[in-house]
């Protein structure tokens, strides 16, 4: 299945977009020959304007234009250009402005007082709402007062408001205004999607156990994000969402956000000193989307006071970073890198929202837009070569793996001596002859030796001590048939409810065997106990054979290994150790510290 991922990634990420392509070339048409639904009509306000009560009116015509950054304020009188019928409702946009509205002198309705929204933010947020009014006449004299919430107000939020009044259903204007920005709404959509689809394949690697690196993770949580903040259209959202002030602060974290993860994900890809002004750029708007969370969640700042500095930040962001893209693609002779670096830089085509956003001449993302889409057809090439080439290399290390095990197989057997296998079957042949049931007994014994030197290839965790005892009883049993008298065992066990890592106690046996009590003419005692202290459980393993200098090298270097291996493994399992004390002509222990918890049961 891993094998077949990539190829069934790429075929449905090209079916997904050629079908976008389609959908779009017909959004294209339909937002050209759509018009206004029947139940839905557009209401014109007739008359004039002025910014304070003191100052003269002005002709309200089709051609004015207001600046709601310049004006804090706006009054408009006269009437609405068709009759409002009893209980029909009149849709007005508002954007981040205060609103009230007189009939005949009387005021009949305000949106946007202090007190009727929370209190940790300045404003109910840039939305639709809709007002169901009495039956008005073309005589009716109708006063409009709108005051903007922040001084640094878009300088269309009063156009907004007198040039898109409808009367009808909401439901119609929100048909009306999605066949308008359909084209708008099907790219954040099939942004948020793409996103999602390689998070999902992403995901479900890392539950195959594919190695990843970190950077198509940045790549898929910058694509969703960057899609949700396209999808924050304020014409159309607040008719599926009606809480505007969750809105606002969904458009600033994302805002904040998307560019601290594609800073991120270019950081997989740059070296050297321009990894340190990456860094920078990174913390700094770390840092700002903290500080927005926390004024934000005060009650201090509002998000969209700290537009104008977040777009100064991200100006001098995307100035840093994209001169360390090109420093990155000048000096890095690694083609893949280039093209993802060179296709980074599309990105910050962004930074002309950054000057629109002051100058306001074109729709405030559509440089955004226009570069993140050259960005993400150029992306989904490095995509699909990534995840063909990630699960053709776990592959591959699975079957380094398989390779691995059974080298590991092949060396644990050999390291079984062969004369001890030799001298076993010897002495089992011969009471073969004179004792069968000794006989048999010790084939027994001999089997499940092997078996427990083969059940300890099969896992690395650890085993009762208990299992692990009788491994060494069935050796030493072996041993007996060869040695006789000479050899004597001892058994002292006090403590066996523990676990202990396999094959780490009958190395230590054979060596108190082979190089300790079956050196000396008359033999020797090997003891084997166990005891219990506060922290830990104690295994000792002494004899009584002819010892050795410790200060002195050995000649034997598989002895040395043999014990390298088990101080090893005992280490591995929480630091628990071994110790081993020895004197000339007297003997030999070695003490296995087991600490209570790392190993017990």
């Amino acid at each position: 299945m891993k094998r077949h991922l990539p190829l069934l990634i790429s075929v449905l990420l090209c079916t997904i977009s050629l079908l976008s392509v389609m959908l779009l070339i017909y959004s294209i048409q339909e937002e050209n020959n759509y018009k206004n639904p029947e139940n839905l009509t557009s209401v014109q306000f007739i008359g004039t304007y002025q910014a304070s009560p003191s100052d003269l009116p002005r002709d309200l015509t089709s051609e004015t234009y207001i600046n709601g950054a310049e004006v804090p304020s706006l009054i408009l009188t006269g009437h609405f250009d068709h009759e409002i019928q009893d209980n029909e409702q009149l849709l007005f946009r508002l954007n981040n402005v205060r609103f009230k509205i007189y009939i005949n002198g009387r005021e009949y309705f305000s949106y946007g007082e202090k007190g009727t929204y929370p209190s940790f933010v300045k404003s109910p947020g840039n939305i639709w709402i809709g007002v169901m009014f009495p039956h008005i006449t073309l005589q009716d004299e109708i006063k409009i007062e709108l005051s903007s919430i922040y001084h640094n107000n878009l300088s269309i939020s009063y156009n907004n408001f007198y040039h898109q009044i409808y009367k009808g259903d909401s439901g119609a204007l929100f048909q009306f205004l999605l066949k308008n920005n359909f084209t708008k709404i099907f790219l954040g959509f099939f942004v948020v999607l793409f996103g999602m689809m390689l998070l999902g394949a992403l995901m479900l690697l890392k539950i195959l156990k594919t190695p990843i690196s970190p950077a198509p993770f940045y790549l898929a949580f910058f694509t969703i994000v960057s899609g949700i903040w396209v999808l924050i259209d304020f014409n159309l959202i607040s008719l599926i969402i009606p809480y505007g002030l969750f809105t606002n602060i969904l458009d600033v974290i994302c805002l904040s956000l998307a560019p601290l993860l594609l800073v991120l994900y270019m950081l997989n890809f740059v070296t050297g000193n321009a990894r340190y002004f990456l860094f920078a750029v990174a913390y700094s708007l770390l840092g700002f989307l903290l500080f927005f969370i926390l004024t934000q969640g005060c009650g201090i700042l509002d998000g969209y006071e700290l537009l104008t500095p977040l777009c100064i930040l991200l100006g001098i962001s995307s100035i840093v970073a994209f001169f360390c893209l090109l420093h990155e693609i000048r000096h890095n002779s690694n083609k893949t890198t280039k093209f993802i670096l060179q296709s980074c830089c599309l990105c910050f085509l962004g930074a002309g929202d950054v000057v629109n956003y002051f100058l306001q001449i074109i729709p405030f993302n559509i440089w955004f837009i226009t570069g993140f889409l050259l960005f993400m057809i150029t992306q989904f090439i490095f995509v699909v070569r990534y995840l063909n080439k990630s699960i053709n290399n776990a592959y591959l290390t699975r079957q380094l793996e398989s390779e691995l095990a059974q080298s590991r197989i092949a060396i644990a057997l050999s390291q079984i001596q062969p004369h001890f296998l030799y001298n076993s079957l010897t002495a089992i042949k011969q009471l073969c002859a004179i004792d069968p049931i000794r006989a048999e007994k010790a084939v027994g014994d001999f089997a499940s030796f092997l078996r427990g030197n083969l059940d300890s290839l099969s896992s690395s965790a650890p085993i009762p001590f208990e299992k692990e005892l009788n491994h060494i009883k069935n050796y030493l049993s072996l041993e007996q048939l060869r040695f006789g008298r000479r050899l004597r065992i001892v058994y002292d066990i006090h403590a066996n409810g523990f676990l202990i890592p396999s094959l780490t106690v009958q190395p230590l046996v054979e060596n108190s065997v082979r190089y300790g009590v079956t050196k000396k003419i008359n033999g020797g005692t090997v003891t084997i106990s166990t005891k219990e202290t506060e922290n830990a459980f104690i295994v000792t393993i002494s004899d009584d054979g002819i010892g050795f200098d410790p200060y002195k090298k050995q000649d034997d270097g598989r002895t040395h290994i043999g014990i390298e291996n088990v101080r090893k493994r005992l280490y591995s399992q929480g630091g628990s150790h071994l110790s081993i004390t020895s004197i000339p002509k007297e003997g030999t222990t070695a003490v296995i510290t087991i600490y209570k918890g790392a190993t017990e049961k």
